[in-house]
């Protein structure tokens, strides 16, 4: 009798430790994929400022920059001063090769949209790929530029 009471308690414990191993078990998985989800988000936060920040306030390299001679994509005449010609190179490079004009913006796989539109809501240049709904992260950044002697906004979304 005794060594039964003995098993059933060794059963009783081994449930216990079992079921609390899987509870920490879970916790901790679910706090890592947290973790790295907000790492991700951050990361292309960054890059997403960074990026439109270059797009709007500087003129590339080289600075008279062409589809086939450009190192590093900017759109501006000057500072926060979009170049009307630039612009339409950038959105013509988007639909003929945009896997060339992602590598030049070094956003490896993933995806990005670029609108230009007046405070009234005009849209003066924009991309064809549309913001993807069903990712898990999505950047959108809006900054104001002046573009053809008018305030624009200039929304720049990057999404994995």
């Amino acid at each position: 009798m005794k060594a039964q009471v003995w098993s059933l308690d060794f059963a009783l414990s081994l449930v216990i430790f079992m079921t609390s191993l899987f509870a920490v078990i879970f916790a901790w998985n679910y706090i890592s994929v947290n973790a790295l989800e907000n790492q991700a988000m951050k990361d292309l936060q960054v890059k997403a400022l960074a990026l439109s920040d270059s797009l709007i306030r500087t003129r590339g390299i080289p600075l008279d920059w062409n589809e086939s001679t450009v190192e590093v994509v900017g759109l501006a005449q000057d500072q926060n001063v979009l170049d009307v010609s630039k612009v339409g190179l950038f959105i013509d490079m988007s639909i003929v090769d945009e896997d060339q004009l992602k590598g030049l913006m070094d956003i490896g796989l993933h995806d990005f949209y670029f609108e230009v539109r007046d405070i009234n809501g005009t849209v003066y240049a924009n991309t064809t790929t549309p913001v993807s709904t069903a990712s898990p992260i999505v950047v959108p950044i809006e900054r104001y530029a002046i573009y053809d002697e008018r305030i624009v906004k200039v929304n720049f979304v990057l999404w994995e």
